[in-house]
């Protein structure tokens, strides 16, 4: 603990907050709200625990060893509900919580000398299991969590390589779209980077035109795949068959294997994009990175041959019942394919046979002068055809992936951009952070929009703190 609360000194968690707030009421006594904040994290740090109830007790438990920490005395009273709320209400602001975000990123940058180069921004969501009425921030949407049936907000975070240390960050309501929510985070990392030429990668959903043209038109620099939907699955297909220069091996710079871990050629597009504000029009050239990934081609390969026995088994155990119709039949067969995700690559014929058969009508022994009717019997055939056009396409096309940036060749070559989009685990691991056990976001049992904003933020200086913990001890072992 007095480890912790020393290096949350040296970050100026304490003063920044303090300073941003102002002077205190009058008759506030105690821990102001950057000490409160720093024992808070302390606490969330070595408990793994965000929950507010069992702070106090905590506290009260360790309290001469906190005091001589901080080098003020700790109240019985310093860490009450009352209080908790009342600070994460007021770091829950967006204007407050932006300016304390914004001063603590522009000292760690200058403090610790930490590299600007790149950035990385991605989203994530937080389910939660209460319903509270009235929320702006509280809704469904498209879960990351894989529970459709909760109600979730999006956390938007920002960060600096080479080690994920967190630069900025946004809680958004649920229902949001990711696409919109790149261009504000990437003008807060500008804010604290203080200046634009850096480059900024981000997934797929970074990679709408807009985003690009107001990146492009700032001066900025971005790397992100396009996503596979309008005319990129085209594009892709047309570039990859017919390539317009030789693909070359890409080799990931300093390597510890000299193999190759794929190929890809580049080629150079003009993009136009129009604000529908002010008119203004952007007209650049983009570089279009055509990769191939070896190992995720043989992945994909390898998951598609999978997928097609595990149709086809599923296929051979429908059983046809003597009265069922070809509707039927096609629809429980429509359902496996799209399961399998092989309905391109696998086509499957159901044949019927039908039989004449004599059906007495009354019972006992008959002889040849009994009455009867000719019945007719229907039975299914079922029958499998791989599509082998279609697979060969797909094999042909597996592990290929188009890539923008208008970044220049001598600042991102095919092996460095291939290079720096693999760093992207460094930003999924601080979301992982985030919502695992580490610092354990869920359950989140707080009903105020406002609080769940404080809490964030609170939570995102811990991660801040950790990040640059190791950030620092990485470079002191490498001098």
């Amino acid at each position: 603990m007095p480890l912790l609360i020393y290096w949350l000194r040296q970050m100026h968690i304490d003063t920044i907050i303090d300073a941003v707030f102002g002077p205190s009421h009058g008759n506030r006594q105690g821990l102001s709200y950057g000490q409160m904040t720093m024992v808070f994290i302390a606490y969330i740090l070595t408990e793994c625990n965000h929950f507010k109830s069992p702070v106090r007790d905590w506290v009260l438990a360790r309290r001469e060893c906190l005091s001589q920490a901080l080098g003020q005395p700790i109240r019985d009273t310093d860490f009450t509900d009352d209080r908790f709320f009342d600070q994460l209400d007021a770091l829950g602001a967006d204007e407050v919580g932006e300016q304390i975000e914004e001063q603590i990123g522009q000292h760690l940058i200058l403090a610790y000398e930490l590299p600007t180069d790149t950035g990385r921004i991605d989203t994530t969501t937080a389910s939660v299991y209460h319903k509270p009425k009235g929320s702006s921030l509280l809704y469904f949407g498209q879960s990351k969590d894989h529970r459709p049936g909760l109600l979730q907000f999006k956390e938007v975070l920002g960060t600096l390589d080479p080690a994920g240390i967190p630069l900025c960050s946004a809680t958004v309501g649920g229902e949001c779209a990711d696409d919109p929510l790149y261009l504000p985070a990437w003008h807060q990392m500008v804010k604290m980077v203080g200046h634009v030429d850096f480059l900024v990668v981000g997934d797929c959903k970074m990679a709408s035109l807009e985003t690009r043209a107001q990146i492009q038109r700032s001066g900025g620099y971005y790397l992100a795949p396009l996503p596979m939907t309008g005319d990129t699955p085209d594009d892709l297909r047309k570039w990859v068959f017919a390539p317009s220069t030789t693909p070359v091996d890409v080799y990931l710079p300093k390597a510890m294997s000299n193999l190759p871990v794929g190929q890809g050629f580049e080629l150079s597009v003009s993009r136009t994009w129009t604000d529908s504000q002010t008119g203004e029009m952007v007209t650049w050239d983009e570089r279009v990175l055509v990769l191939r990934s070896d190992q995720l081609a043989r992945r994909q390969q390898q998951g598609l041959a999978d997928r097609l026995a595990r149709a086809e088994k599923a296929l051979r155990q429908v059983k046809a019942r003597q009265h069922a119709d070809l509707e039927a039949l096609t629809a429980e067969t429509q359902t496996i394919l799209e399961r399998y995700r092989v309905g391109d690559y696998l086509q499957v014929t159901w044949t019927p046979h039908t039989s004449q058969s004599q059906r007495y009508k009354k019972r006992g022994r008959h002889g040849p002068n009994s009455p009867f009717e000719m019945v007719a019997t229907t039975t299914w055939s079922l029958t499998m055809e791989r599509q082998v056009e279609a697979i060969k396409t797909f094999e042909r096309l597996a592990g290929w992936r188009l890539y923008v940036t208008n970044a220049q060749a001598q600042r991102l070559a095919l092996g460095g951009a291939v290079a720096c989009y693999r760093e992207q685990w460094q930003l999924e691991r601080g979301l992982n952070r985030l919502k695992g056990a580490d610092l354990a976001i869920r359950p989140l049992l707080l009903r105020s929009d406002i609080r769940i904003c404080g809490l964030l933020r609170v939570l995102v200086m811990a991660l801040r703190a950790l990040t640059l913990f190791e950030f620092v001890v990485r470079r002191c072992l490498q001098q």
